[in-house]
């Protein structure tokens, strides 16, 4: 099937399997606004799952500015700003898919237990399972990049951990705790 027909959400779901890649995300400015806004809302509801929605909408604020301005500055450095908008538009459209993958989860982890000790098996296997997760999205990050910046799976995947921690950090400075 010719690419340019596939529904948007077959494009995203491509680039969870690595299948796609980022150019083949239409250049539309206002869908990369609809998806950052969309995985901060997610992100709110993910919050209030677990008894912090002003917390989670912070951190997911701080995460988008970190992710806009971390994927610019690295396709600037490459001199490929006009990759720009397909491949933030990917970074969040796979953001906002993995999000939907994890709320379900969090609801079987609901509600988070005081203290470690109170974990119950499913708790266990929910985090394990989330941490898969973050692994997978991290490579599909990757993938988005290598193809974004013509750079190795390498590269891009030290570039995207780097992002993360970088993200975590910065969270953790600013927002605490």
């Amino acid at each position: 099937m010719d690419d340019r027909h596939d529904s948007l959400a077959a494009r995203v779901f491509g680039l969870c399997l690595l299948r796609t890649a980022p150019q083949d995300l239409p250049h539309a400015p206002g869908l990369l606004a609809a998806f950052v806004v969309a995985g901060i809302v997610l992100a709110g509801v993910a919050g209030a799952m677990l008894g912090d929605v002003a917390g989670a909408l912070a951190q997911s604020l701080l995460a988008a500015a970190v992710v806009l301005g971390l994927c610019w500055a690295a396709l600037a450095l490459r001199r490929l700003r006009n990759r720009y908008v397909q491949t933030a538009t990917a970074l969040f459209a796979c953001d906002v898919a993995f999000t939907c993958v994890q709320i379900p989860l969090l609801l079987l982890a609901s509600p988070p237990p005081a203290t470690p000790a109170e974990l119950t098996g499913v708790q266990v296997l929910v985090g394990w399972l989330v941490i898969a997760l973050f692994a997978w999205q991290l490579g599909v990050n990757a993938h988005i990049m290598r193809h974004a910046l013509d750079a190795s799976f390498g590269f891009a995947l030290v570039l995207v951990a780097t992002w993360a921690v970088a993200g975590w950090s910065l969270s953790r400075l600013l927002l605490g705790g």
